[in-house]
C-alpha cells in the first residue's frame, strides 16, 4: 500500500469522527471526551509515546553519530511535546512554562522559573538546529511526495491550526474545542506515521555521512 494513503486515510478519519462528536454524540460525553483527562488527550500522548519508542528504537542501529545526533535531537523535541500535552507542569505550577505569563509572573519562584526555563531553552535550541539543517532536505522530499515528509509538513499544519483555535474566540464555544482536541490528536498520528514511514531509510543511512538523505 502507498505510505501516502496512510496519511490521507488518518486526516479522513480524524475529519469524520469530528463531524460525528460534534452532530451525532452527546455534547455531554464530548465535553468528558476532551478534556485536559480525557480519552483523546490520553490518546495523543500514547501516539506520540509510540513514535519516541520507535525513534529511539531506530538510534540502536549501527548508524554514525552525525545521524544519532539528529534522532537524539529529535527524541528530546518529541519528549517536551509529550510532557506539554500530560500537562506536566502542573506538578509544580498552574501556569504552563511554555508561555511568557509563567517567567513574567512575580509570585513564582526563581527556582521554579529556573527549573522550567533551562529544558525550554535546550527544547528552542534543539528546534532551531533542526529547522537550519534539516528543513532543506524536508522541503526536497515534500516536492518529491516522500510519505515522511508529507506526514510532517501535515502534522504542522494541524498542530498551528489547533494552537490558533486555541487562542481564539472558537475555544469558547464546544464545536471549536472539539476541533482542537481532534487536531492535536490528528497532529500526534501525523509524529507517529512520520517515523514510522522513515524508518527504512533510517535503517539504511551510512555509517558516515554529513547529513541524513533519506
Amino acid at each position: 500500500m502507498n505510505n501516502n494513503r496512510a496519511n490521507f486515510y488518518w486526516l479522513f478519519l480524524v475529519i469524520s469522527y469530528t463531524l460525528i462528536q460534534i452532530y451525532i454524540l452527546p455534547q455531554s460525553w464530548g465535553e468528558h471526551a476532551i478534556s485536559d483527562k480525557g480519552i483523546f488527550s490520553i490518546l495523543t500522548i500514547v501516539l506520540l509515546s509510540i513514535a519516541l519508542y520507535f525513534l529511539l528504537k531506530t538510534t540502536n542501529t549501527k548508524l554514525g553519530i552525525e545521524h544519532k545526533t539528529y534522532l537524539y535531537v529529535l527524541a528530546y523535541v518529541i519528549i517536551i511535546y509529550i510532557l506539554r500535552e500530560a500537562d506536566f507542569h502542573r506538578l509544580f505550577t498552574d501556569e504552563h512554562i511554555t508561555k511568557t505569563k509563567f517567567y513574567s509572573n512575580p509570585n513564582i519562584s526563581i527556582q521554579q522559573k529556573i527549573f522550567g526555563g533551562i529544558p525550554m531553552m535546550l527544547f528552542f535550541v534543539c528546534v532551531l538546529y533542526l529547522l537550519v539543517t534539516q528543513s532543506k532536505l524536508v522541503l526536497t522530499n515534500f516536492i518529491e511526495k516522500t510519505p515522511w515528509a508529507i506526514a510532517l509538513i501535515l502534522w504542522g499544519l494541524t498542530f498551528v491550526t489547533s494552537q490558533l483555535i486555541d487562542k481564539s474566540d472558537l475555544n469558547d464555544v464546544y464545536f471549536g474545542r472539539v476541533i482542537e482536541e481532534m487536531l492535536e490528536l490528528c497532529a500526534a498520528g501525523y509524529v507517529l506515521l512520520a517515523i514510522i514511514q522513515s524508518l527504512t531509510s533510517i535503517k539504511n543511512l551510512p555509517k558516515h555521512s554529513p547529513r541524513p538523505k533519506y
